[in-house]
């Protein structure tokens, strides 16, 4: 792995986000993550990186919304490997299905250890934050997550069942 480092999302990398949604953008939908990372292009850009600054300040949030802070996971300075969305707390939703922490991985960098360098980074601006342990939930058939939750100290606490998706809550003590 090269150079990593974990920056919130600010229109400086706008080129590198552009090039992430492109290379991202059908997997993003299929795996419903376009709730939490804005499908942008050059035209949105400037403003949806502007909504995920809002969000990190508790401001214009969507209904059911909690402050969310959004990290990308940057490599060399200029290419987004991933992205990692921390909430400031739950809310009963989050409860359930979401938790702390979100994180998404390009899928040409899928495998090669980068989920795990993120999580571990993530979890480090959870206990800057003041958190003591954090909720990270994942499907039940997404095991290369489980596995990287589970590196991380994560105990599963109860499976739910969210329409066709079985879902699984990992706790974490910081």
């Amino acid at each position: 792995m090269s150079s990593l480092e974990l920056v919130l999302a600010n229109i400086a990398l706008k080129e590198a986000y552009l090039a992430f949604i492109a290379e991202c953008r059908d997997d993003i939908i299929a795996t419903n993550f376009d709730a939490m990372i804005p499908l942008s292009d050059t035209h949105t850009v400037e403003a949806d990186i502007e909504k995920l600054t809002d969000f990190h300040l508790g401001k214009g949030l969507p209904d059911n919304w909690v402050p969310g802070s959004t990290y990308w996971l940057i490599e060399d300075k200029n290419r987004i490997i991933g992205t990692v969305n921390i909430r400031h707390w739950l809310n009963e939703a989050l409860m359930f299905r979401g938790g702390h922490i979100s994180y998404y991985i390009r899928p040409s960098e899928r495998g090669k250890g980068y989920g795990t360098r993120m999580l571990t980074l993530a979890l480090e601006r959870c206990r800057e934050m003041g958190l003591e342990k954090v909720l990270i939930t994942c499907k039940k058939d997404n095991s290369p997550s489980a596995k990287i939750i589970q590196k991380h100290g994560g105990v599963l606490a109860s499976e739910g069942v969210d329409g066709p998706d079985i879902i699984q809550r990992y706790w974490i003590q910081l």
